[in-house]
């Protein structure tokens, strides 16, 4: 039995059901008050709150899972987009994770690693955002303004960490997906479109400069 069978079918298994299960149990409280009190927003209202969310989101419900899943492997993006900021905290601790061991991202090992750093960081979130709602109202005030201000720029400092990360293991595709952002943002793309745009650009073009390489590569042999 092979890692696939103990490990990636297990992981889907388990992360079908369980999100289920959470998705189940977000909807009860709603549903009960809903069936109880009649208290809750009409068919329409619904759909049109839906629709909104779905222009505003609904491109990263495929751009995510292309984008993480080859760095991430299933089990981090299960536990990770149930508990939220996936993006901002659940993939710095994997990162951090794989380099602090020697793990490689996208490698059997550094898909264990990442889950286990995925899982260590929602204990943390959620211990952290307790103490913040029982003491941090104190805290934020007795703070300087100065250090209340500079905490906009802490989600782009984890943005800028994991950038380098990821530039350690693959400057030229890093270089790329730059570049691509940068020529997109210039050229005006509607806002639905550029982070799919970037994703799927890099990916196109560093499979092209690979079969490239690889072209070359058999050319020079058979000479």
């Amino acid at each position: 039995m092979g890692f696939k069978e103990k490990y990636n079918d297990y992981i889907l298994k388990w992360g079908r059901i369980l999100t289920g299960i959470g998705i189940l149990s977000v909807l009860v409280l709603p549903a009960y008050l809903w069936i109880r009190y009649k208290a809750g927003p009409s068919w329409s209202q619904m759909s049109a709150g839906y629709l909104t969310i779905l222009a505003m989101f609904g491109v990263a419900y495929v751009s995510d899972m292309i984008g993480f899943y080859p760095t991430t492997g299933a089990a981090p993006i299960y536990l990770g987009y149930f508990s939220g900021n996936m993006s901002a905290v659940r993939l710095p601790s994997m990162f951090a994770a794989q380099q602090a061991l020697g793990y490689k991202q996208g490698t059997k090992g550094g898909e264990v690693v990442g889950i286990i750093a995925v899982a260590a960081s929602v204990y943390m979130s959620t211990f952290a955002v307790t103490l913040i709602a029982l003491v941090g109202g104190p805290i934020i005030d007795a703070l300087p303004q100065f250090v209340v201000d500079s905490l906009a720029y802490v989600t782009p400092a984890i943005m800028g960490a994991m950038g380098c990360i990821i530039a350690e293991e693959d400057l030229k595709a890093f270089g790329i997906a730059i570049v691509l952002s940068v020529l997109i943002t210039v050229i005006g793309l509607p806002s639905w479109a550029t982070f799919p745009a970037a994703i799927l650009g890099t990916m196109f073009i560093c499979v092209a400069l690979y079969q490239n390489s690889k072209s070359k590569e058999n050319k020079n042999k058979e000479k």
